[in-house]
């Protein structure tokens, strides 16, 4: 009995050896497999953070040029104002002379 129990764990034994050698083998092309995977994966998700990062730069360099062109706008218009009102003559309660020179030499009191 000692001779069957001793050929039965032999053959076990061996079964177990292969059964752990084809595991390991699948564990190995597995882990391969899931990280090349993986690294593809990572580097579409990078593409599209970054992707979706230069449009949220570009969007904000929008509104902030825009922003600041409204200001630059107003600032410009309020100087043409005023250097269009310095420009402008002051009446000083004299009669402007007729058109292309009418009325030259006539007494005006």
């Amino acid at each position: 009995m000692a001779v069957t129990n001793a050929v039965t764990d032999l053959v076990a034994s061996i079964g177990e050896l292969l059964s752990s050698i084809f595991g390991a083998a699948y564990s190995i092309v597995h882990s391969f497999i899931t990280g090349v995977l993986g690294l593809f994966a990572g580097f579409i998700s990078m593409i599209g953070d970054l992707v979706k990062g230069v449009f949220d730069l570009v969007g904000g360099m929008g509104r902030f040029v825009a922003a600041n062109a409204v200001v630059i706008a107003l600032v410009a218009a309020a100087g043409y104002a005023y250097v269009r009102f310095v420009q402008q003559p002051q009446q000083q309660g004299r009669k402007p002379i007729g058109v292309n020179g009418a009325g030259i030499g006539k007494k005006t009191n």
